[in-house]
């Protein structure tokens, strides 16, 4: 019996996810793409996770583009060090380093932001932008399920972590920026806060379709959460979320071939590229039109409606602390910013 509802609900959530997905992207077709051409900003450093790739690389062009510092944080050497070659080459005078970052492993995140605060440089902007989508069932290195840890807990540790050199670095007429990069699919996520943790001992148990929104959801009302915080200490940071758009990047690697070549054909013809993807971030990152602006959902360089669940205050302090408890468990050291 257990096996025939587990296969109803993972049918269920593969169903869900296209459906509300076709629906985005006849939105996005029908919406005029917004973007915002930005002034220089010189002396200021942004990092951006996933910066070597995708949306990402499209980021963290952009933001060199602006004169902008960029350190890109990403897993693999040789994509870190193409990407930044690759930017170099367009941008003889660019300021651009790579850093390694595994964001399945919190000691790996831990030693990232060590490595960064060694180069002695402030922080005007964090682009929590890395991640996967629809992967077969993996743990990480913490045991965690992989959507969530990725997705989710590794940028919040991350955020934390760097918390003091974004205050320091705010001022009263440039607020430091946290920008966090979710997805409309959180709107059918679900947080079950006593289930973050859980593991699952058979493959036909996990639906990675429904692992994807709960861990944009997560996204989504912790970033609420921390733009409530920051307002409330009066601190010279912001914090915000977006959805980029549906968009032709390499995250549909895990779809299931049966749909895959049908989603290639649509992505070509209709799908946003990333460079189109990143102009939503680009904007929350360096727009005056934004500044002060904290615990927002942005789509298209527009303020737009997140998933109720995101204001619910109780979720979001439950989602907080859960999420400090399991990061103190498991790297068995105390936060400093709970």
């Amino acid at each position: 019996m257990k096996k025939v509802l587990c296969f109803f609900y993972i049918v269920y959530s593969f169903l869900k996810i296209y459906i509300y997905g076709a629906f985005a992207l006849l939105r996005q077709i029908l919406q005029a793409h917004k973007k915002e051409e930005q002034r220089l900003h010189t002396g200021y450093v942004a990092i951006v996770t996933g910066g070597s790739a995708g949306i990402g690389f499209e980021v963290s062009r952009g933001l060199v583009s602006k004169n902008v510092h960029v350190v890109i944080g990403s897993r693999c050497i040789e994509e870190g060090k193409k990407a930044v070659s690759k930017i170099r080459e367009e941008y003889p005078n660019a300021k651009v380093d790579w850093l390694h970052i595994d964001l399945t492993s919190l000691k790996s995140v831990r030693e990232f932001t060590d490595s960064f605060l060694a180069m002695g440089l402030p922080l005007n902007i964090l682009i929590n932008n890395a991640g996967i989508m629809f992967a077969p069932y993996q743990e990480t290195d913490d045991g965690l399920e992989e959507h969530f840890q990725v997705n989710y807990l590794s940028h919040f540790y991350l955020t934390l972590l760097l918390l003091d050199v974004l205050k320091k670095t705010g001022t009263d007429n440039a607020y430091s920026r946290i920008i966090n990069v979710s997805s409309v699919v959180h709107k059918l996520g679900n947080l079950d806060i006593d289930r973050l943790c859980s593991r699952y001992e058979n493959s036909w148990e996990y639906s990675p379709h429904a692992a994807y929104s709960d861990s944009k959801l997560a996204i989504t009302v912790s970033s609420f959460m921390l733009g409530r915080k920051l307002n409330d200490e009066n601190c010279k940071v912001t914090a915000n979320v977006l959805h980029p758009g549906v968009v032709r990047t390499s995250l549909y690697r895990h779809v299931h071939r049966s749909i895959k070549w049908f989603l290639d054909v649509v992505a070509i013809l209709l799908y946003k590229t990333p460079e189109m993807a990143a102009d939503t971030v680009l904007y929350l990152a360096l727009s005056p039109n934004v500044e002060g602006d904290t615990g927002s959902y942005y789509d298209n360089c527009v303020k737009n409606k997140p998933h109720d669940s995101a204001h619910n205050r109780l979720l979001q302090e439950q989602l907080w602390h859960r999420s400090c408890e399991i990061i103190e468990h498991l790297t068995e050291n105390e936060l400093k910013h709970k």
